[in-house]
C-alpha cells in the first residue's frame, strides 16, 4: 500500500520536490475527484517511486550553458546523464575551491584544469605533481625550489617603496605567525634599510636582500628586556632560519623578473622548504603580481593569470582570520580584490575546516570530493546541499565530486582521469636547462653611497676603481673536492657559463649543482645571469671572501676589470667588438673600462651597471683627453637615468654616445 497523501506531501518537502512539476502533477492526480480510486492509487505509487528514485540520486543534472567558441575547461561528465560539465575559463577569475581528502582526486582535477587553460598559470607544487606537464606545454617553466631566485624586498615596478614595506612586513608576520606589534617593528627596520639604499626616493636598484635585513636587525640597538628588544629577537630568529635555509633563493638584488614570468606557465616546486617559508614565498609572489597589476591600472577584469595553490590552509589559515587583533589576513583581502585585476586562484585542501571563511565565500566554483566525516561538515553547507543530498555526498567515490558553480544547483560529476608520466630529475634538467639559463637575475649588491651621504654621491674617495682591501683574517672552510675544484676553475676561467664549466670538470648537473650550493652557502661565489639571446646564461662571480680563500690556497685569480662578473662579461664582449673593427683594445687601461687605439685615434667605453656619479666623472675625464667616449648601460632604465644626469650636468651630452650593452654596435664605435 502506498503512503497516504499527507505522508507523500511530507516526503516531497523533505526531498526538495515540493515544487517539482512532475511531482505536483502526480500529487494532483492522486487527489483528483474526477479520477477513480484505481487511477488515484496508481498516481500515489508513481509518486512514491519518484521520491525513491530521487533519494538515490537527489540532483538534477543542470550544467552551465557555454558556447564552444569560448575558452573553457572541462571538469568531467555528470554522473547520471553524462553531460559534459564545462566552466568558462573567465569564471576562474572569481576563484575556485577544491576540497577532498588525500587521494580523492584533487591533484588530478588541478592537472586537468592546467592542461586545458589558454590563460597562463602558476602552480605551487609541494610534491612534484606537475613537472610532467612539460609534455603538454613546450614553454612550461619548472623551477625546483633550489633554482628559484626571488627578492621579496624589491618593490614591483610602479609600486611606491613605502607601500611595499607595509605589504612585506604584513605578509612576513602573517606567514611566520607573529603578532601585529612585530609587524610595526619590522616596518621601522625595513624603512631604515630602504633609506640606506636610497629607495624611499627612487625605486631603482640595487635592492637590499633578506640577508641585509637580517644584518640590519642584528645591528639594531634595543635592550633585550624591552618590548622592542623582544620584537627584535622574535623577528631575527625567523629571519635567521629563512636566510640559512633559503639564502640561495632570496639573496639577490633582483631575482627572476616576475613581470615577465606572469605571462608564462610556471611550476614552483616549493616542497623542499619548510611550510612557513612556502607560505611566505607563495604569498609574496601573489602580492607581487597583484600590486604590479594595481600599479599598471590593469582593471579590465579579463583573466590574466591563474594561481594553483595546494595545501591552501598555509595561505588562507582560519587561525589567522580568527585573530581579530590582526584584522583580516592580507592574503584574503588581496584575493577578494584580485578578480578586478584578472587574477584567479584555484585553492585545494583536504581540511576545509582550517580554511578562512573569506576563501569559502569568495570562490564562485566549489568542488567537493570525498572527505573525512569531520571535514565534511565544515564545507557541505557552502555547497547549498539539502539533507538528502548531504547523505548522497557522504558516500562519494574517488574521482567523483559535487560541483557548485555560482547560483546553479549542485551536480555530481565524474572527473576526467588525467594520465601522467613520471619525470625524473635528470629528464627535468635536460628539458629545462636552456630555459633556466635564459632567466635574468642580479646578485646582491651594496648601495652605491653610504647612508650619511646625499643621493648625489656615488663613489669611494679616489679609489672607486680599486677593490676593497682583502681581509687578512684566515678563511677556515671545509669544502668537498668537487666544490674546491669548481672554485679553482672559476678563478682560472672567469668567463665561462655554468653548464660549460660542469662539462669542463666532467661533473654531472647534479654534482655540479651540489658543489655550487656549497660555494653559495659559504658566500665564496655569486651567480649572475649574463648575455642575451642564444648567448645568454649563468656565470659565477667571486666574492671578497672567495678571493681571500683562494689567496690562502695560492690560487691565482685571472680576473680583469673592477666590477662583478656581468661587468667583466660585457667588458670582454666590447673588447672583442672593438678588435673585430680594427681597434687594438684593452680592459681596464688608462682608467677606462675598455680602451681602444687605432693609429692616432683613441676610444674609451664605459660599462655602466647603475646610475652613478662616478660614470659621469669618467666621461668627463675621457672627454678632456679628446677621446671618443661611449657609455654602454646595463639596461634601458640605467640608460634613461644616465641621460637625465648628463642633461643636468655641465657636460656636452652630444659628445657622448649613450646606448645599452645589448644594442652597442659598429656604428657606436666609429669615429
Amino acid at each position: 500500500m502506498p503512503p497516504s497523501i499527507s505522508e507523500l506531501q511530507r516526503r516531497l518537502e523533505k526531498h526538495g520536490l515540493d515544487d517539482n512539476p512532475k511531482a505536483q502533477k502526480l500529487l494532483t492526480q492522486a487527489t483528483a475527484p474526477y479520477l477513480d480510486q484505481e487511477q488515484q492509487w496508481r498516481a500515489r505509487i508513481l509518486l512514491q517511486k519518484l521520491i525513491q528514485k530521487h533519494r538515490r540520486y537527489p540532483f538534477t543534472d543542470s550544467v552551465p550553458q557555454i558556447s564552444y567558441l569560448t575558452d573553457q575547461a572541462i571538469l568531467g561528465k555528470t554522473i547520471k546523464s553524462e553531460k559534459l560539465y564545462r566552466l568558462q575559463e573567465q569564471d576562474l577569475v572569481q576563484h575556485a575551491g577544491i576540497f577532498g581528502r588525500s587521494g580523492s582526486g584533487k591533484t588530478t582535477l588541478m592537472r586537468n584544469l592546467m592542461a586545458e587553460l589558454s590563460a597562463p598559470f602558476w602552480a605551487f607544487d609541494r610534491k612534484q605533481d606537475y613537472r610532467h606537464l612539460i609534455h603538454d606545454f613546450d614553454d612550461l617553466l619548472v623551477l625546483p625550489w633550489y633554482n628559484i631566485k626571488f627578492n621579496p624586498l624589491k618593490p614591483p615596478e610602479g609600486v611606491k617603496p613605502i607601500l611595499w614595506i607595509q605589504v612585506f612586513a604584513t605578509i612576513f608576520t602573517d606567514s611566520m605567525d607573529l603578532l601585529s606589534a612585530s609587524r610595526g617593528f619590522l616596518i621601522a627596520v625595513v624603512a631604515e634599510l630602504y633609506q640606506d639604499y636610497n629607495l624611499l626616493k627612487e625605486n631603482t636598484g640595487p635592492y637590499p636582500t633578506l640577508q641585509d635585513l637580517f644584518q640590519k636587525i642584528n645591528d639594531w640597538k634595543a635592550h633585550p628586556s624591552s618590548k622592542e628588544g623582544q620584537y627584535k629577537g622574535t623577528v631575527k630568529s625567523r629571519l635567521r632560519g629563512l636566510t640559512k635555509v633559503g639564502g640561495h633563493i632570496f639573496n639577490f638584488s633582483e631575482g627572476y623578473s616576475i613581470e615577465e614570468l606572469r605571462h608564462r606557465n610556471v611550476v614552483y616546486e616549493v616542497g623542499g622548504l619548510y611550510k612557513e617559508f612556502q607560505a611566505l614565498m607563495q604569498a609574496m609572489l601573489f602580492a607581487y603580481v597583484y600590486y604590479h597589476q594595481l600599479a599598471q591600472a590593469n582593471r579590465s577584469g579579463e583573466l590574466q593569470l591563474i594561481l594553483f595553490v595546494e595545501e591552501a590552509k598555509q595561505l588562507f589559515s582560519v587561525y589567522q582570520e580568527q585573530q581579530s587583533a590582526k584584522g583580516i589576513p592580507v592574503i584574503d583581502d588581496l584575493m577578494a580584490q584580485s578578480r578586478e585585476f584578472g587574477l584567479g586562484i584555484v585553492a585545494a585542501d583536504q581540511e576545509p575546516g582550517k580554511l578562512t571563511e573569506s576563501l569559502k565565500a569568495n570562490t564562485k566554483t566549489k568542488v567537493m570530493l570525498p572527505l573525512e566525516s569531520t571535514q565534511f561538515t565544515k564545507i557541505v553547507d557552502a555547497l547549498g546541499l539539502n539533507d538528502i543530498q548531504k547523505e548522497y555526498a557522504r558516500n562519494l567515490e574517488t574521482g567523483h565530486a559535487i560541483v557548485k558553480h555560482g547560483g546553479r544547483d549542485p551536480v555530481p560529476v565524474q572527473l576526467k582521469n588525467y594520465q601522467t608520466e613520471t619525470v625524473t630529475e635528470k629528464e627535468l634538467i635536460e628539458d629545462q636547462r636552456e630555459k633556466w639559463n635564459q632567466l635574468d637575475f642580479t646578485p646582491s649588491k651594496k648601495p652605491n653611497f653610504s647612508p650619511s651621504e646625499s643621493t648625489d654621491t656615488g663613489s669611494t674617495p679616489s679609489t672607486d676603481r680599486q677593490r676593497d682591501a682583502e681581509s687578512t683574517e684566515s678563511v677556515q672552510i671545509a669544502l668537498s673536492e668537487e666544490a674546491d675544484d669548481l672554485l679553482e676553475h672559476i678563478a682560472e676561467n672567469p668567463l665561462q657559463f655554468v653548464t660549460d664549466r660542469y662539462d669542463s670538470l666532467s661533473l654531472s648537473y647534479y654534482k655540479g649543482n651540489e658543489a655550487k650550493k656549497e660555494l653559495l652557502e659559504e658566500d665564496l661565489v655569486s651567480e649572475e645571469s649574463v648575455g642575451t639571446g642564444q648567448s645568454k646564461g649563468t656565470m659565477f662571480g667571486l666574492t671578497e671572501k672567495g678571493r681571500a680563500y683562494l689567496q690562502e690556497e695560492d690560487v691565482e685569480v685571472q680576473w680583469k676589470g673592477r666590477g662583478g662578473i656581468r661587468h667583466l662579461y660585457w667588458q670582454d664582449q666590447i673588447r672583442d667588438l672593438l678588435e673585430e673593427h680594427g681597434w687594438t683594445a684593452f680592459i681596464e687601461k688608462l682608467d677606462a673600462d675598455v680602451y681602444g687605439i687605432d693609429g692616432g685615434d683613441e676610444i674609451a667605453v664605459e660599462v655602466a651597471m647603475g646610475v652613478n656619479d662616478r660614470e659621469l666623472d669618467h666621461v668627463e675625464d675621457h672627454l678632456d683627453t679628446g677621446w671618443k667616449t661611449v657609455v654602454a648601460a646595463r639596461n634601458q632604465s640605467v640608460k634613461k637615468g644616465l641621460q637625465r644626469k648628463l642633461e643636468d650636468s655641465d657636460l656636452d651630452a652630444s659628445q657622448v654616445a649613450l646606448t645599452t650593452v645589448r644594442k652597442l654596435d659598429a656604428e657606436d664605435i666609429q669615429l
